[in-house]
């Protein structure tokens, strides 16, 4: 079976994991298991503690490493060049939603985070976008625009895209 995956993306600091952070909440609330895929542009950064076992065979070369524990599996894998996105979807399973922080590119329903003190405008040429979440009300238009702090109305909407998804139009990991 095919996951429905949505993407929240916006300029640095917009407030994008802030706003996942609540929105991951509320949907739990709602009785929805969401996974998270947070992309980055930036190589090297670091998913382990220096000193730590894994850290250290990561660091002696291991091109994969998988710490598992009674609550749960990390793991982590060196690729020559950025992996697809459906490469990454693809090794998420047994949950109702993936939410997808960061990754701008790509032809997939995307909210854009958009706060007066980071930068008042959308991000220009951007593919896919569905709906605003923003505190700028000139943003309100065609497309649902809610506030930062509208976190059931967003679950709302979400709960609605994933309605929609099953009829097979929207993104599906």
């Amino acid at each position: 079976m095919s996951i429905p995956y949505l993407g929240f993306v916006g300029r640095s600091n917009s407030g994008k994991t802030t706003l996942l952070e609540k929105l991951i909440g509320e949907l739990a609330r709602r009785g929805y298991r969401v996974a998270v895929l947070k992309h980055t542009r930036h190589p090297g950064v670091q998913t382990d503690l220096p000193g730590k076992d894994t850290r250290r065979l990561w660091e002696a070369g291991a091109v994969h490493t998988t710490f598992l524990t009674p609550d749960r599996i990390v793991q982590t894998q060196r690729y020559a060049e950025e992996p697809a996105l459906a490469e990454a979807l693809a090794g998420i399973q047994d949950v109702d939603l993936i939410l997808i922080e960061g990754y701008k590119r790509g032809a997939f329903p995307k909210i854009e985070v958009v706060r007066a003190a980071r930068d008042p405008l959308p991000i220009p040429g951007l593919v896919g976008r569905i709906a605003y979440v923003t505190n700028l009300p000139a943003l309100a238009g065609e497309l649902p625009c809610f506030g930062l702090d509208a976190i059931a109305a967003l679950a709302d909407f979400i709960e609605n895209y994933l309605a929609e998804w099953d009829d097979g139009t929207l993104g599906r990991a």
